[in-house]
């Protein structure tokens, strides 16, 4: 039983996954034309590597997909410019990462977006053959080439024969060896365009010095790769954490920061949702936009956490009596709320001790985000004295934080979606 669909949706307008690189995607992105122009210009230019950074659930990522759709619509609308094609997969690294296998995945994925816009593409002029590594990479047979080849699917040449699809040697050398030559082919140089892809939440890997040590690791093989058009994202000062490292001086982009859209946009972000999800002229949906702006307001523009947050809202009311009235809808959402905050205050009371809340309240009171070297602001004498109430605060879920060992005074540190209601909980009782 889906609430939605009883409702007059055709599915839950409250999806808090990225918006897909396609015309939905485009018309839910609200409130971002600078972000987007200042993207788009970076995308544009290369060799350098766009970045962006934000809070976490800004909608960072979002943004890149829409930015690369846009980009992509607009060359197969008149064929002219620079061809950039959205990747199908969006990568995120980890500390344990294996260099060389997420080469691997990043080019079989690169593949599969190149084969499932083949069509496409030929339809619009451009001659992509794909048979060859379509074959190897859905099929569980592989062909390999003998020596001859001189074009991993424009010209193949050569005897052929099969063989199960589990050469590692393989993957490593003839297979990237296809998929390098056909995005020469595709793509001369980068002036011609690429593949767009996407390294998302670098602030996982827990430090700059971390994400530097892998991205340099890199460098060469992947991120300056031809046909491929990257793009870093990460939060809390991760990029810049990034940008330091001298062997990827003159490498990036200078960050697009993403931050809160303007209030005067949140009433739309509920408005277009129920237009794209709507199978019926009026759905009913139990959240008001008042409410809906309200919430964005007190998660301080995490879109992520409102999307979140506004479902949960609406599964809890389906289990109760359904409001009619905006005046009834706003009594039960005032309701919700006052619950939602209390719950997120009382996982937080355990960890509470009067010197824990003083800090908490001062890092509400400058904005909810600081760095370490801040520590005086705060009533400490040293970063080691002020890291336990920080790392205590961080295990009880209202605060997260990143590490740059490089430098100290970066803005490392901010309190979270959950942090904001138990905020809003200590002000009003």
């Amino acid at each position: 039983m889906n609430i939605y669909q009883d409702w007059g949706f055709r599915e839950t307008p409250f999806s808090t996954m990225s918006l897909a690189p396609n015309a939905m995607g485009e018309s839910l992105l609200i409130g971002r034309d600078t972000e987007i122009s200042s993207l788009t210009r970076k995308l544009f230019t290369p060799p350098k590597i766009p970045t962006i950074e934000g809070l976490n659930g800004v909608g960072k990522t979002s943004l890149v997909n829409i930015v690369a759709y846009k980009a992509y619509k607009s060359y197969m609308k008149d064929g002219i410019g620079k061809l950039y094609i959205p990747c199908n997969k969006i990568f995120q690294l980890n500390p344990q990462i294996d260099i060389q296998t997420f080469i691997d995945h990043v080019l079989m994925e690169v593949a599969q977006t190149l084969i499932d816009k083949a069509q496409e593409l030929r339809e619009n002029g451009l001659s992509i053959q794909t048979s060859s590594i379509d074959k190897w990479l859905n099929s569980p047979q592989l062909t390999t080439y003998q020596a001859g080849i001189q074009s991993a699917v424009f010209g193949l040449q050569g005897g052929a024969s099969s063989e199960t699809n589990t050469s590692s040697g393989f993957e490593r050398s003839g297979f990237r060896k296809l998929i390098m030559n056909w995005l020469n082919d595709i793509f001369p140089d980068n002036e011609n365009g690429g593949v767009v892809c996407v390294i998302d939440n670098m602030e996982l890997l827990q430090s700059s010095e971390k994400a530097r040590e892998i991205l340099e690791q890199l460098r060469d093989e992947l991120l300056t790769l031809n046909g491929l058009r990257w793009v870093l994202c990460g939060a809390l000062g991760i990029i810049l954490g990034v940008a330091s490292s001298p062997r990827l001086d003159g490498y990036l982009h200078r960050p697009v920061e993403v931050g809160e859209i303007s209030d005067v946009f949140a009433g739309q972000i509920l408005s277009s949702r129920i237009n794209a999800y709507k199978l019926s002229s009026e759905p009913y949906l139990p959240l008001i936009e008042k409410d809906f702006i309200f919430l964005y307001e007190v998660l301080h523009g995490n879109l992520r956490s409102l999307i979140s947050y506004s479902d949960d809202y609406c599964q809890w009311i389906a289990d109760n009596q359904l409001p009619t009235s905006d005046d009834e809808k706003h009594t039960v959402f005032e309701t919700w709320f006052a619950i939602t905050c209390e719950a997120a205050y009382q996982a937080f009371k355990p960890q509470i001790t009067p010197r824990l809340i003083e800090v908490f309240k001062y890092a509400q009171k400058i904005g909810g985000i600081f760095s370490p070297s801040d520590f005086q602001e705060f009533g400490f004498n040293s970063i080691p004295a002020f890291r336990p109430h920080i790392k205590t605060m961080e295990e009880a879920g209202v605060l997260v934080s990143t590490q740059d060992e490089g430098d100290k005074r970066r803005k490392t540190i901010q309190i979270t979606p959950k942090g904001w209601l138990v905020a809003d909980y200590l002000t009003k009782n």
